[in-house]
């Protein structure tokens, strides 16, 4: 797995296999922080032309609610144009994080990808894009 972006509260990680791109988000990220995060992570996944997705969320914290109107309204109609099939999304520890990543998931209904499967662990969404997921691409 290759990383292509490094910043205090973001990592992003590609891997070549799965046809993958992994943001880890390592703590809480503010408004610009989460916007220049998801952005660069559209921006990286038609660079690499991915077909999956990986939210490791498991350290990130509370979404505001600002910031799930912005994902809602902006970036995933975005999102939806690229060629991505599966989401995995590994839920946070936080419980306000789970909340407002359930509200923006429900959303976004219909611009989200086909699959979308939520896990405890990093190792468990991995293994699901590796196998299930990428099984089932074109």
């Amino acid at each position: 797995m290759q990383t292509l972006f490094t910043a205090p509260f973001l990592q992003i990680h590609h891997d070549g296999f799965a046809h993958a791109l992994e943001l880890e988000w390592l703590d809480f990220a503010n408004s610009a922080e989460l916007r220049q995060g998801m952005n660069t992570g559209l921006t990286l996944a038609q660079q690499y032309h991915v077909r999956a997705w990986i939210g490791n969320l498991k350290h990130m914290r509370v979404i505001r609610p600002l910031d799930q109107e912005w994902l809602n309204a902006d970036w995933f109609p975005r999102f939806a144009q690229l060629d991505i099939l599966h989401m995995a999304v590994v839920e946070s520890d936080d419980v306000l994080n789970r909340q407002g990543v359930t509200r923006v998931m429900h959303k976004a209904n219909g611009l989200a990808p086909l699959s979308t499967a939520y896990f405890h662990t990093i190792e468990e969404a991995r293994f699901w894009v590796r196998t299930s997921a990428y099984a089932l691409q074109p």
